[in-house]
């Protein structure tokens, strides 16, 4: 009925009455009419259909009214972000549109809140701004503050200056203290009654500060106690009756490769050369869902945190450490249960044949990610590695051939380094590097990609329902503002345009080699470019790994750490055991949707925890001078990228005299002075390092290379 209620308003030009609304519906019963007016409301309700005063209808999108999230800044004023979803070749095109709201215009919102603004311009040929009318939606999650006391009374502030409320507290509370609060009824315009529900108790403790900032990105952070006391009854090691029904792989030659400090292995890996030339390669994965049973307590907790979370120096797991570190580890020495996707190869790394069976299996050796490539290398290595030596190496020519065929048939490979940090015994941030994937990173992400396009085969194969890993096509208009940047930056790629590296992933894999080989300005390019690609998620509907070039693909290879991967193990071993999953599959699209949206906000912490870390380490270096590339700008300053791949900014109140934004691309001096383009490489001097902001500011001192002069010449020409 809902589709019927739109489609008669899509129609009309002008807002209908209620009368005229249900004859064009014709419809039949009353229960029908029933049906149409619950539509209606709810349409009113959620704000894509406008009452007028004159009590009719019309649709959102056909009025000066928008809705969208509100995000405050520091001086009252506002932003409200609009996204517009339309149809062009069949493609959905989703588009995203800020306006300003000014403070005498944002009413009473609250940074995060959905709003309806109403858009007006203040002059003929100004851009639309934003008027705040209705507060649709107001969600104050993971709040986080500082208590303080008037009079006899406790409240607290938000840190988060942008979330500009007050909390009233029922109870006692110690002044100064960091607290968690839960948000209660609301008890003015911007004050709410709350009560605390955790305190940080040693704000400057490494860890405690980290659990803060978690907090507030939405992290889980603390499991259930039922979810512990389930923990506590798992066996410690695998039991006999668990081997029943299962393949004895124990006597091959398995190991695991991970970085040094993982303690949450649940990837192994063995191959052997066949007397037709082909890999026989096996793909051990923990069987995380023997232990972890469907609606058991930790079952429910893993599916609300979705993923692990690492941050610096600090891991939440999905499962409790008895599971994560202990018996779903694929330690090595000890038996464990394994899902094994067991793979026959040929040496141009076709799979001809596999197999998937419940087994378990003994891993023979803790591999490092180091100690592999001293051993692919030819570098000294311990002498643990002595007897794997060859299968490492044959392990490596494969792969190597499997990443040229990905890379044939489209694949992207966007290698930018990771920054890595050291530490000291208290936790803090003794140094930063960069690291660079090396042969056995890339071993093993070959091996796991060839697993999880398998995997994904298999069960479409079997007609069983998937969550698939997607990724969709690249957004056309932010690859057409990276060519406005190639162009920008005198480059005149030819090979092919916007819209077809958009759709084409040969085409956009032509545009990566080109960047690579760009010299100076390969991270500047390169940082860009990744910034044009769509997020990838989980869902039961297939539409391909673009990024990968791949029309099959789930993720099987961590269940552990992802809650898809453990959603993909049921499915399996319902085929294997002829067992029922309906109640799985039926959950499918929502399991896609809390792991992508949990995917997410574990990205944020772990990017917003970094760059905490940063901050705080660079607070050191007040007044030293550093190196960096103009990565982008606007009318407020420039982002910065040092030679370690760490990120800054300089703002334009750091630098002398007056500036003026010219183009995308380009900051222009109106005082004589140094102008600024993307691209250009600068010495500077660290100015200001906050970790409460997690921002690092720069002032420019002297520009080392520059890009091009000539538009800018032409600018201040005409201003003269």
């Amino acid at each position: 009925m809902n589709d019927k209620l739109i489609a008669i308003l899509k129609k009309e030009k002008k807002a209908i009455s209620l009368e005229q609304l249900v004859e064009k519906a014709k419809l039949g019963s009353l229960e029908e009419e029933k049906e149409f007016l619950e539509a209606l409301n709810k349409g009113l309700k959620d704000y894509s259909i406008i009452k007028t005063s004159k009590d009719r209808f019309i649709l959102l999108e056909k009025t000066s009214f928008r809705k969208g999230r509100y995000f405050a800044g520091r001086n009252g004023d506002g932003k409200v972000s609009v996204i517009y979803s339309y149809e062009r070749d069949g493609q959905t095109i989703s588009k995203n549109n800020i306006y300003e709201v000014d403070s005498n215009h944002a009413g009473n919102a609250v940074d995060g809140d959905i709003v309806l603004v109403n858009l007006y311009s203040e002059h003929r040929n100004s851009p639309l701004k934003g008027s705040v009318q209705a507060i649709i939606n107001r969600r104050l999650d993971n709040i986080v503050g500082e208590v303080f006391r008037n009079g006899t009374k406790y409240y607290v502030k938000p840190l988060d200056r942008r979330k500009n409320i007050i909390i009233k507290l029922d109870d006692y509370a110690v002044e100064g203290s960091k607290v968690a609060v839960s948000i209660g009824e609301q008890i003015g315009d911007r004050e709410y009654n709350g009560v605390v529900t955790r305190t940080f108790n040693h704000i400057y403790d490494p860890k405690e500060d980290l659990l803060l900032e978690a907090f507030k990105c939405g992290v889980e952070c603390e499991f259930s106690k039922e979810t512990l006391e389930e923990a506590k009854k798992v066996p410690t090691e695998v039991l006999d009756a668990d081997r029943i029904g299962r393949v004895d792989l124990t006597d091959w030659e398995i190991f695991t490769i991970d970085s040094k400090d993982t303690k949450d292995i649940d990837d192994a890996l063995s191959c052997k050369k066949l007397d037709n030339g082909n890999y026989l390669i096996g793909v051990h994965i923990a069987d995380v869902s023997h232990y972890v049973p469907l609606n058991s307590a930790m079952e429910a907790d893993a599916y609300k945190r979705g993923t692990s979370v690492y941050l610096p120096g600090l891991v939440f797991p999905m499962l409790p450490k008895e599971l994560s570190n202990g018996i779903c580890s694929l330690n090595p020495d000890v038996d464990r249960l394994a899902l094994s996707c067991i793979m026959e190869v040929t040496p141009n790394g076709k799979v001809v044949h596999h197999d998937v069976v419940k087994s378990v299996i003994h891993s023979r050796l803790k591999m490092t990610y180091d100690q592999v490539n001293n051993v692919i290398h030819d570098r000294e290595y311990d002498s643990a590695y002595k007897p794997y030596v060859s299968t490492l190496k044959e392990l490596n020519i494969l792969a190597n051939r499997l990443e040229k065929k990905r890379i044939k048939d489209g694949a992207l490979s966007f290698d930018k380094p990771e920054i890595s940090l050291s530490y000291d015994e208290f936790g803090h941030v003794t140094g930063v590097s960069s690291r660079v994937r090396d042969q056995a990173e890339k071993l093993i992400e070959e091996y796991m990609l060839l697993a999880n396009e398998t995997i994904d085969k298999h069960l479409v194969s079997l007609n069983i329902p998937c969550l698939h890993r997607i990724h969709d096509y690249p957004n056309e208009e932010r690859m057409e503002e990276f060519f406005k940047l190639l162009h920008a930056l005198g480059n005149d790629y030819q090979k092919s345009d916007y819209v077809t590296c958009s759709t084409n992933p040969h085409a956009l894999q032509e545009l990566e080699k080109f960047i690579r080989n760009s010299g100076s300005l390969s991270n500047v390019l390169s940082t860009n470019l990744i910034r044009c690609m769509s997020r990838a998620k989980y869902s039961p509907n297939n539409i391909g790994h673009f990024g990968l070039a791949k029309d099959y693909y789930c993720h099987f290879t961590s269940p552990i750490r992802r809650y898809p991967d453990l959603t993909i193990h049921r499915l399996l071993k319902s085929s294997i055991d002829n067992t029922d999953c309906r109640s799985v599959i039926a959950n499918l699209e929502e399991i896609g949707m809390q792991s992508s949206k949990m995917e997410r906000i574990a990205a944020e912490a772990e990017d917003k925890a970094l760059r905490m870390r940063l901050a705080e380490y660079y607070s050191s270096f007040i007044g030293k001078e550093f190196q960096g590339v103009i990565t982008g700008l606007n009318d407020k300053g420039m982002d910065i990228q040092l030679d370690n791949y760490v990120e800054g900014r300089i703002k334009i109140k750091d630098m002398p005299g007056r500036y003026i934004q010219h183009g995308d691309y380009s900051l222009v001096s109106l005082s004589g002075k140094e102008d600024y383009h993307v691209g250009d490489r600068l010495n500077m001097r660290l100015v200001r390092s906050d970790k409460q902001d997690k921002s690092i500011d720069f002032q420019p001192l002297q520009k080392i290379h520059s890009i091009s002069k000539k538009d800018t010449k032409v600018l201040k020409k005409s201003r003269v």
